[in-house]
C-alpha cells in the first residue's frame, strides 16, 4: 500500500503560512496589542486574509503545546478522576423503550464511586441510545464566565495570566479554548477506557470467584462420594470428599499385578467411607442454624 501522509493539523497549517513568529510573539510579549501585530502577517496567498484570520490561526500552535505536555496532562487527567462525575440523562422519546435503564434517567454519580456493575449499565444504555453520558470535570460547575481551576491549571503552567495587557485577553480566551475542545475531551476519552477497564476487571473476578465455588463444590451434591483415579504402576488414587465438599480420605492401592493387593483394596475404601459419613455428619451440626 502507497505511503499516506498524516493528516495535517491547524497547528501544522498555521506553521506553513508563517505564524507561527506571531504566536510566540503573543506568548513572550502580551504587552503588544494582538489586531496590529496580526497585520504584518497577513497574506491572501497563503490564506491568512486579514487580521482576524492571522490570530485564529496563531492559537492553534499554543492549543497544540498545551494539549501535548504529558506532565500537564497526567495531572489534569488525577484531578478529574478524584473530582468529576458520570452523569447520565434519558434521550428524547426513550423512556418508554429503555424503561429497563429507569434508574438512570437522572443519575449522577462521583467516578472514583462508580461500582462495575454500574458502570456497566451505564455504557449499555448509551450503546443502546437510551441513556446520554457527560463526564462532568468537577463536582459543582463553575460559572462559565470564569476560568475553571483545570483553566487556571493550564495558564498558571505556561505562566499566562490575566494583568490587563493587551495580548493577556488572547491568551486566556486561547487556554479555554485548549481546554473544552482538545484536552478535556481528550481526559475523558482516557477516563471512559479506565472505567471500562476496572469494571471488566471486576466482573472477570467475580465471575472467577463463582466458577471457583463451583469447581470446588461437592461433585454429587451433599452425600459423601468416592472419586478413583485408575493406574497400573503406580496404583489406583482413592480419594473420598464428604457431602459438604471436605476431603475425608485419600490414599493409593494396588488391585493390578504383580501387586494385586485386594485385602488392603477392602480395609482402605472401607474406612474411607464411614470417615465421610461422619465427617458430613459433623459439619452439617456445625452449620446447622439455631
Amino acid at each position: 500500500m502507497p505511503y499516506r501522509p498524516k493528516r495535517r493539523t491547524k497547528a501544522q497549517i498555521a506553521r506553513e503560512a508563517g505564524l507561527e513568529p506571531l504566536a510566540e510573539a503573543l506568548l513572550s510579549r502580551p504587552d503588544q496589542i494582538p489586531e496590529q501585530l496580526a497585520l504584518r502577517y497577513v497574506e491572501a496567498s497563503k490564506g491568512v486574509i486579514d487580521s482576524a484570520a492571522a490570530l485564529e490561526g496563531a492559537r492553534a500552535m499554543p492549543i497544540e503545546r498545551f494539549a501535548e505536555d504529558a506532565t500537564l496532562i497526567g495531572t489534569l487527567r488525577e484531578e478529574v478522576w478524584s473530582r468529576g462525575r458520570l452523569c447520565s440523562r434519558v434521550r428524547a422519546g426513550k423512556a418508554e423503550s429503555g424503561a429497563k435503564f429507569a434508574d438512570y434517567f437522572e443519575f449522577s454519580e462521583a467516578l472514583a464511586q462508580l461500582p462495575s456493575h454500574r458502570i456497566l449499565a451505564l455504557f449499555r444504555g448509551e450503546k443502546e441510545e437510551v441513556l446520554a453520558l457527560e463526564l462532568v470535570p468537577a463536582a459543582v460547575a463553575p460559572n462559565r464566565s470564569e476560568p475553571s481551576a483545570f483553566e487556571r491549571q493550564i495558564a498558571s503552567r505556561f505562566k499566562i495570566a490575566d494583568h490587563g495587557r493587551p495580548g493577556d485577553r488572547w491568551l486566556i480566551d486561547t487556554v479555554r479554548l485548549a481546554w473544552r475542545t482538545r484536552i478535556l475531551v481528550h481526559i475523558e476519552s482516557d477516563l471512559r477506557l479506565r472505567l471500562w477497564q476496572a469494571a471488566e476487571d471486576a466482573g472477570v473476578q467475580v465471575f472467577a470467584g463463582n466458577l471457583r465455588d463451583l469447581l470446588l463444590a461437592a461433585p454429587a451434591g451433599a452425600r459423601a462420594t468416592m472419586g478413583l483415579d485408575p493406574g497400573y504402576r503406580t496404583g489406583v488414587k482413592v480419594a473420598v470428599v464428604s457431602g459438604t465438599g471436605q476431603v475425608a480420605a485419600a490414599t493409593t492401592i494396588y488391585p493390578h499385578g504383580p501387586q494385586r493387593r485386594w485385602g488392603r483394596v477392602d480395609c482402605a475404601t472401607s474406612a474411607a467411607c464411614p470417615r465421610a459419613s461422619r465427617r458430613t455428619d459433623r459439619d452439617r451440626e456445625r452449620h446447622r442454624l439455631p
